[in-house]
């Protein structure tokens, strides 16, 4: 079972002994006098302040059980069993730092945890509700707690305390469906509206502090002022109101003042100066009114003790030993004790619906020592009363001393039976030491790392081979000099004031001094790290000290460079231009670049584990699968994925992950990079729409070629024909109407010729090739204007005498297509077309005042006009603007560097 260390501040954890000094205090209880009765609560208490071993003065005690123990055989231990492993998740409204009840309710829960017949994989956690009780802060970790545990569902759920009841009834479902739900440590009034469902069941703490009130006026019968103490914490608030409600019936006889919303220098002034006849309920204190935050049971209660001119009575049990006088007493070790029974019906199968919700039992303790010092009689106190800290008499203070001196003189007349039969094996145990102690040499000498043996005086008295190696001195010369020959100067002080101090205590020791390690210093002079312990034997009546040091020179130098290593690493991937990232064995990760983090706009906390999935798109969960296979085969993965950025958008990513591995080639986890290529499948799926449109539209360019060919001038052809065919059948033939008939197909053919060389114009201009592009764009024009019924308004300025062939035909083609997305989309009949020139470069602008249009949903749309322009000035090296908005017009401008043949021919002669 894996348990937190314990608040070293707990009252609870003081005298805590081993389970086998727990049995032997309950044995010599039991034969040093008459069984303590459990019929009563007070004796169920004793019982189990009993097993948990917190009565005073038993020390005496255990150097008995030390000697019988000698007597007793000893059993071989029972065979381990493999136990079925169970999942217990234990939620804590404050961490056992913060709060000693909390520390005793963990302690209870995981012994009684220990009772059930499965292996317990223990997990603890607290929402720290004094120091973050912002609910921001809450629900953040309410949040991180749901995904930590999303992958390891717990059997059973242990909530200790409001906040965290609170946390299971708002988010059980959600982040633990179906989970059962053991509370404790929270009062029936703190839920409020809260409701319970079927899958919750534990133990109500009870308070009552009306019956403590009670106890208090049967021991200080004078009372008339009863000060109530507290903080402004929101549990400090809770309890508050708990008290106020249970003192209600007594406020038209006695005068209540509560000193609620005082810091806690003001509270102590205050209480400095109480009048007569007045007692003090603390109810909790962990945060005054200034915001500093106190642990309520080591802290606040012995500052209000110390400080009260009067008696001060408190709620739980924790709040008592230091200085307060006690009262019904919540026992918070016992609700945990209760919650963990529970928790184990659960894992044996039991349903929380089926185990009744209880109250926590409340017993009434008080402090022997705060008793005398008020002069309170125990007399005076309620039935079955628990009175701890008791000065003891004589006879308890040393009745134990005198059955250790009978115990001693029994086992000593049992040693002298048997030293006659220990000399018969002591010449055997001589000859066997011998043989050790020439092993033991042989072992030292061949040893590899160097063993000095030195005095009380600090003189050495032993140096082996691999010290001579070493520190480049011989045994010779080693034997009998101080140990300090090898301690560097400015290291002799704290390192000789270390051995004197193991050689008080007799405790085995490995230390490490000054600049993370121990130093010592070779013969020349070379100073150089070491790792040393220490161990002392007996050895011919005289104490000597074994140190064995190992020279750690390459493992500080190997640190050092992982170090190194390693800040490179982090130094190259936080400037790297990709995002990185890192995991463990455990599939989880456990870094991330500050580029990964820049493009996430999150901190690393909420990155690492599994938190870098919440940012991927829900479409894409699937990639974690990818990443899950590859992870299992240890196999390199390749895999795209949209991942949402700071502000908001979500961007593709490649990600390529490869195996890491140790320096022993063992499995290390995975790294990997990604790189955003949202642009480029952007342009994929660009090119591939533009490949679709190019040749949409060359088929549609040869539809309307082929129509125009066969609707139009073939039909007017063959109108031609039959005219001349009905024409040559009439009977007159006058010469008038020869002359009027070739007059008419001498129309119809100039029409169709007029309309066949638009066609040709459209499809290619041959006055572009053989007389520039200032005059085919004049024609052009004019043309257009004509066979549309628009006006076009045409000026030039500038242009040169030649412009390239491809230049021309690439101004040419966006003229066409401007002016037909003019006509068609402008809603208006007047256009202005303008050529400007130099020897460096063309310009066309065509422009209008129509309707306008958006660009975006144009370049997006069916329609290839806009990309053929973008492309063909692209192929020239030019550059295309389009201003145009909704009702304000268009204005396509195209500008085409280029070096004129004159401008060349000068340059080249």
């Amino acid at each position: 079972m894996r348990l937190r260390q314990g608040d070293k501040r707990n009252p609870t954890a003081r005298h805590q002994p081993t389970q086998l000094g727990r049995a032997l205090v309950c044995l010599f209880r039991w034969r040093a006098g008459p069984p303590i009765p459990t019929s009563s609560r007070a004796g169920r208490y004793w019982a189990y302040l009993l097993a948990q071993g917190r009565r005073e003065h038993w020390e005496p005690r255990k150097l008995v059980l030390l000697l019988v123990g000698c007597l007793l055989p000893f059993q071989n231990p029972a065979p381990a069993q493999v136990r079925e492993v169970r999942r217990v998740l234990v939620f804590n409204d404050f961490g056992s730092m913060s709060s000693p009840g909390f520390a005793a309710v963990d302690q209870a829960i995981a012994a009684g945890l220990e009772k059930s017949p499965y292996q317990i994989e223990f997990y603890n956690e607290n929402l720290e509700a004094t120091l973050f009780p912002e609910e921001a802060s809450q629900r953040q970790f309410r949040e991180w707690f749901a995904i930590k545990y999303r992958d390891r569902k717990p059997d059973v759920i242990i909530a200790a305390g409001q906040a965290s009841l609170k946390f299971m009834v708002e988010s059980h479902e959600k982040a633990f469906p179906n989970t059962p739900i053991i509370f404790c440590g929270s009062t029936e009034e703190m839920l409020h509206k809260l409701k319970l469902d079927s899958y919750f069941t534990g133990v109500w703490a009870v308070a009552q502090p009306e019956k403590t009130l009670k106890a208090a006026l049967h021991l200080q019968p004078a009372t008339k002022h009863v000060v109530v103490v507290g903080g402004v914490g929101t549990f400090d608030r809770d309890t508050e109101g708990i008290v106020r409600k249970g003192l209600r019936n007594y406020e038209s006889t006695l005068d209540f003042t509560y000193l609620t919303d005082l810091d806690v220098a003001t509270l102590l002034e205050r209480l400095r100066h109480l009048p007569s006849n007045t007692i003090v309920f603390h109810t909790s204190i962990m945060q005054d009114a200034k915001g500093t935050r106190f642990i309520d049971a080591t802290q606040s209660v012995p500052m209000v003790a110390s400080a009260a001119n009067a008696p001060v009575f408190v709620l739980d049990d924790v709040d008592l030993g230091l200085g307060s006088v006690g009262g019904d007493l919540l026992s918070w070790a016992a609700t945990g004790q209760l919650a963990a029974e529970m928790a184990v019906r659960v894992l044996n199968g039991e349903k929380p619906q089926d185990i009744p919700i209880v109250k926590s039992p409340n017993v009434y303790m008080f402090d022997g020592r705060a008793l005398r010092r008020w002069g309170f009689k125990e007399s005076n106190l309620p039935p079955d009363s628990v009175v701890l800290y008791r000065q003891p008499t004589a006879w308890e203070s040393y009745k134990w001393y005198i059955i250790a001196g009978i115990a001693l003189i029994v086992v000593e007349t049992l040693l002298l039976f048997g030293l006659v039969w220990h000399k018969v094996r002591r010449r055997r145990a001589e000859h066997k030491l011998r043989e050790s102690q020439d092993r033991l040499a042989g072992i030292v000498g061949s040893a590899m790392d160097a063993i000095i043996a030195v005095d009380e005086e600090q003189r050495i008295v032993l140096f082996n081979a691999a010290a001579e190696k070493m520190f480049g001195c011989t045994q010779t010369d080693a034997v009998g000099t101080s140990i300090d020959r090898f301690i560097p100067q400015r290291f002799r002080l704290e390192q000789g004031a270390h051995l004197r101090r193991f050689g008080e205590s007799g405790l085995t020791t490995r230390s490490m001094g000054p600049l993370g390690a121990l130093w010592a210093v070779h013969a020349n002079g070379r100073e150089f790290p070491i790792e040393a312990s220490a161990s002392h034997v007996e050895a011919d009546r005289r104490k000597l000290f074994t140190v064995i040091i190992r020279d750690i020179t390459e493992r500080r130098l190997a640190e050092q460079a992982l170090r190194e290593s390693e800040e490179r690493f982090r130094l190259v991937a936080n400037t790297a231009p990709v995002m990185i990232w890192m995991s463990g064995t455990d599939k989880l990760c456990n870094y991330f670049n500050r580029p990964w983090l820049e493009f996430t706009g999150r901190s690393i906390e909420a990155e690492l584990g599994n938190g870098w999935a919440e940012m991927v798109h829900p479409e894409d969960q699937l990639c974690r699968d990818t990443y899950q296979e590859a992870f299992d085969r240890h196999e390199p993965f390749q895999m795209q994925y949209r991942l949402r950025r700071h502000d908001g958008e979500y961007r593709w990513l490649l990600d390529i992950g490869v195996p890491r591995l140790n320096p022993d080639g063992s499995f290390a986890g995975y790294i990997g990079s990604c790189v955003d290529i949202t642009e480029r499948k952007l342009a994929e799926e660009a090119m591939a729409g533009i490949g679709r449109k190019l040749i949409e539209a060359h088929e549609e360019e040869r539809t309307w070629i082929g129509r125009e060919l066969h609707d139009d001038v073939s039909q007017r052809l063959a109108l031609v024909v039959i005219e001349l065919e009905q024409w040559g059948q009439k009977h007159s033939k006058s010469e008038v109407d020869i002359h009027e008939h070739i007059g008419h197909i001498k129309q119809r053919l100039s029409d169709l010729g007029k309309d066949v060389q638009a066609l040709s114009h459209r499809l290619h201009s041959s006055k572009l090739d053989y007389l520039g592009i200032t005059v085919a764009t004049n024609s052009f024009c004019r043309e257009f204007s004509e066979q549309q019924k628009v006006e076009i308004d045409f000026t030039h300025e500038g242009m040169p005498r030649t412009v390239p062939k491809e230049i021309s035909l690439c101004l040419f083609r966006i003229l066409q297509e401007a002016l037909q997305n003019a006509v068609k989309y402008s809603g208006v009949r007047h256009f202005s077309v303008k050529l400007e020139g130099s020897s460096a470069e063309v310009k066309l602008t065509i422009s209008d005042n129509g309707a306008g249009f958006d660009q975006q949903s144009a370049l997006s749309g069916r329609g290839l006009g806009l990309i053929s322009m973008r492309e063909r000035i692209h192929l020239v090296k030019g550059e295309l603007s389009i201003t145009s908005q909704p009702a304000g017009g268009t204005t396509v401008y195209a500008r085409v560097p280029f070096e004129a043949e004159e401008r060349r021919t000068r340059l080249a002669g």
